[in-house]
């Protein structure tokens, strides 16, 4: 019944039902269709480094990534190569090295990272957790990280969820 004690007809509940259904879609801006299945793929990471030689010897000595060709002078660029052949490439850029807090960050799975701290402690390279301690923690989906930063200040995450691939 409405207000006025007539009957409500169905009819009338659809087209008011259309009209708040329509006024929300255009409220909403247009519908962007789904993409195809683009597969899209991370291809690499770049960062600048002050000194090259020195960023390039952490990442290859530390961390155990392996330097690729790079089509550039080596006074301009390098590239490095994780296992699973992603890249990194390092740009020089001749300024100091800059401040990044942990949540701006990359990181780099291990199957283990008992190895990888005891690696760490015998080059006598800093690591910290999220805090700033120097326990391993759990993040909420069970991957343990720890956290080293590079000679250019950039912070990056050492976890162990290369074990769950």
């Amino acid at each position: 019944m409405t207000a006025t004690g007539r009957p409500v007809r169905l009819r009338t509940i659809f087209r008011t039902l259309a009209l708040v259904l329509a006024l929300a879609t255009a409220s909403a801006g247009p519908a962007i269709a789904a993409p195809p299945d683009i597969s899209p793929a991370l291809d690499h990471v770049g960062i600048q480094a002050a000194d090259l030689g020195r960023s390039i010897d952490f990442y290859t000595r530390v961390l155990g990534l392996k330097e690729v060709p790079a089509p550039f002078p080596k006074t301009e660029a390098r590239w490095v190569a994780f296992a699973n052949g992603q890249l990194l490439h390092i740009v020089a850029h001749g300024r100091a090295a800059s401040t990044h807090n942990k949540w701006d960050h990359f990181a780099v799975a291990f199957t283990d990272l008992t190895p990888v701290i005891a690696r760490l402690d015998a080059m006598h390279v800093a690591w910290a957790d999220m805090s700033g301690g120097r326990l391993p923690q759990k993040r909420p989906d069970g991957v343990t990280q720890i956290f080293v930063q590079d000679p250019d200040g950039y912070q990056i995450e050492l976890n162990d969820a290369g074990a769950r691939r």
